[in-house]
């Protein structure tokens, strides 16, 4: 499986393949590094990463995961692998928004008739155990909200359908 993240504005790939208790990891393309972890609670991982030991403190924002190990910080937002640096992709003839990746609708924030600002969040979703916020790309008026919270959405599937003011 493959993921996208960004540190420091500039986009990474990472390979994760699982192989029973232990994942082979490349980043980049560069030779695969076996990791084995365990959940100390719900912000710590042990990692076995080769003979070495390390500990993970991780903590999740909006549109940011932080891991700590030892005394360095990393901060890594999840991309898609052609996302622009918005939240969420709009279409300029239609004014839609569309999920970026699957997951369930945790809240939907607006409703027909609303008008918002630019970054007002406006639907969040949960995917993959992370909180993803879609944002209002410009400053508009909400025309349809095709979602509703508790919903299973696809990648691609279609959110919201506004219009600039």
């Amino acid at each position: 499986m493959e993921y996208y993240f960004r540190i420091h504005d500039e986009d990474h790939t990472l390979h994760v393949e699982r192989e029973g208790d232990v994942y082979c990891v490349s980043i980049d393309g560069a030779a695969p590094r076996t990791v084995q972890f365990t959940r100390d609670d719900a912000h710590t991982l042990s990692l076995q990463l080769g003979n070495t030991q390390r500990r993970a403190h991780v903590a999740r924002g909006a549109h940011s995961i932080w891991v700590a190990l030892g005394a360095d910080v990393y901060e890594l937002q999840v991309v898609e692998r052609r996302q622009s640096r918005r939240p969420a992709r709009v279409e300029a003839d239609s004014g839609s928004l569309h999920a970026q990746m699957p997951g369930q609708v945790v809240s939907v924030d607006v409703q027909a008739g609303d008008t918002v600002a630019k970054g007002q969040t406006l639907v969040i979703l949960e995917a993959m155990k992370m909180e993803v916020r879609v944002q209002a790309p410009y400053a508009g008026r909400i025309r349809r909200v095709n979602v509703q919270t508790g919903q299973v959405v696809e990648r691609g599937q279609q959110l919201v359908e506004m219009e600039p003011d």
